[in-house]
């Protein structure tokens, strides 16, 4: 006799919530309230792992990124911070523009010289600050400043991942066909 064929499977009681579908005392019996879901569509079927519907075999592919090239993550994040980079300019350009437009620019420069005026000087002339050319000059050397650094981390990690990758072994992916 085999030493698992004593074990038996114990029927779980529901809980005693009150919530649709669990247990509710009524006196002395125990009675089970269930909510009629509606059907907006079929029951999808339940079918084996590995099969589908149909009756076909499904196919697993268990891969290991073990490299990535490095040249091709440099161009990939080089295009990619490119895009970042006018999205950054277009977004800042409007946004300065609808500021200007509201008056805010110049409630900022009249309030600056107010707060750096002495009685024998005029104060900070913060125009030249807000202008147009300067808030958009600064935004394109910082996104200029971020494509470099973009594509070079993104470059670096690549690198720093091929090596890792040496030692441990890369990173286990597992694909399933479509249906």
């Amino acid at each position: 006799m085999a030493p698992f064929s004593t074990l038996t499977k114990k029927k779980t009681k529901p809980a005693k919530t009150g919530r649709p579908g669990s247990a509710i005392k009524t006196g002395n019996a125990a009675t089970t309230a269930r909510k009629a879901a509606p059907q907006s569509r079929p029951a999808a079927r339940l079918t084996p792992k590995g099969a589908s519907p149909d009756g076909a075999q499904s196919r697993d592919a268990q891969l290991v990124v073990s490299r990535i090239e490095p040249w091709s993550v440099m161009k990939f994040s080089f295009m990619i911070s490119l895009v970042g980079w006018v999205v950054l300019f277009v977004a800042v350009a409007l946004l300065y523009y609808a500021l200007s437009s509201l008056g805010v620019f110049h409630q900022i420069e009249q309030t600056i010289g107010l707060v750096t005026s002495t009685k024998n000087t005029a104060g900070s002339n913060a125009a030249s600050w807000f202008s147009a050319s300067t808030i958009l000059g600064y935004t394109m050397l910082a996104g200029a400043i971020d494509v470099v650094l973009i594509t070079a981390l993104a470059t670096v990690g690549a690198v720093v991942y091929n090596l890792v990758t040496n030692l441990s072994g890369g990173i286990e992916i597992t694909l399933q066909e479509a249906d």
